[in-house]
């Protein structure tokens, strides 16, 4: 673990934040696209290569003097975003291998937050827009999770007994560090390439997109991003059904069965870190939750899904589902119809 994180963490967001600037090409970022700036320097490219074309063919006067002069102007650009570039790749690498060892130099729990260690350096906002712009492809100041807030100010701990006393709310609030810390080093190792845990969830949610509809469903309908709303089973058929009617429609009689299913194979004991929790209560009045690991992982698997191709709700979850759908229900319609077959040949069998 880096003895000054937070001093590190500072200086490479800082060098971070200076390439991009420099840069024409943005390297590394969350999705992959491009930018203004990207734009921008490709047409200073086409530029000069129509300007070293020109000063080829031939010209001269005080538009070749001006020409040469613009010419070497743009190849010392070049030269710099190409070396901003690289440097950028290499940075990036540093801020997630950093990231992946996450350990911030904190003070104790001060009834509400973890404050930073007065002996370091607060970690700087740029170090947060940095690691979102990394992780989520945009820079946000800080990293909210509904548990929590990671910000410039330290770690403010929304925990709901957070204000309760102090043994309780010591080791609740640890708890929370805990997971926060977690969740930064498992995101950091996943943008490296290496083993990770949300890899493994978001493996495990597209072998049952069920599962998956009812995590989105908590999520985004629960507000499980910041609010923390729970849900019971009903409203998550009623809002699932109100999302998914098309589909619904030809899975009828299995569908509510799938998404029962798909809550219990969320609170299996198959995952490594709890995505839905369950509250106490009976069987229908019992309320979900996702956690903070939850809300992540849905955020990175869904944008991972939908750019691979593979959507949710009306807008189909992976390929082949609506198909699996169609051959469930005529498979069911067939078994009907043959059973009913086969019980009138019986009929008329026993009134010969």
């Amino acid at each position: 673990m880096p003895d000054k994180f937070n001093e590190r963490a500072n200086a490479l967001a800082a060098e971070y934040w200076r390439l991009k600037g420099v840069g024409s090409t943005v390297a590394g970022t969350a999705d992959g696209t491009g930018t203004a700036a990207e734009k921008n320097a490709e047409n200073k490219l086409a530029d000069l290569e129509e300007i070293e074309k020109l000063l080829e063919q031939g010209v001269g006067g005080k538009l070749r003097a001006k020409l040469d002069a613009e010419a070497r102007r743009l190849r010392k650009e070049k030269e710099e975003r190409s070396s901003a570039s690289q440097g950028l790749v290499e940075v990036r690498k540093e801020l997630l291998e950093l990231t992946a060892e996450f350990a911030p130099n904190l003070d104790l729990f001060d009834g509400r937050s973890f404050p930073y260690d007065s002996e370091h350096e607060p970690i700087s906002e740029d170090y947060f827009s940095a690691i979102t712009d990394l992780f989520l492809g945009k820079p946000q100041p800080s990293v909210q999770l509904k548990n929590a807030v990671f910000s410039k100010d330290g770690v403010e701990i929304r925990s709901e007994t957070a204000g309760a006393g102090a043994s309780s709310s010591s080791s609740s609030a640890l708890k929370v560090l805990g997971d926060l810390i977690m969740l930064m080093q498992e995101t950091a190792k996943k943008l490296l390439g290496t083993e990770n845990s949300i890899d493994r969830a978001c493996k495990m949610l597209r072998q049952n997109e069920y599962a998956f509809i009812v995590l989105r469903t908590l999520v985004r309908d629960g507000k499980g991003n910041g609010a923390g709303r729970r849900l019971r089973m009903r409203q998550i058929k009623e809002i699932s059904y109100n999302e998914d009617k098309e589909y619904k429609e030809l899975v009828r009689n299995i569908y509510d069965k799938e998404l029962v299913k798909g809550v219990e194979y969320l609170l299996s004991g198959k995952w490594e870190h709890e995505l839905v929790r369950a509250h106490d209560g009976e069987h229908d009045d019992r309320e979900y939750e996702p956690t903070d690991f939850g809300v992540w992982v849905w955020r990175i698997c869904n944008a991972e899904f939908e750019s691979g191709g593979a959507r949710v709700g009306k807008r189909r979850v992976w390929g082949e589902r609506r198909e699996k759908g169609e051959r469930k229900e005529k498979g069911g319609r067939r078994e009907k119809k043959e059973k009913g077959e086969r019980g009138d040949r019986g009929e008329r069998g026993n009134k010969g």
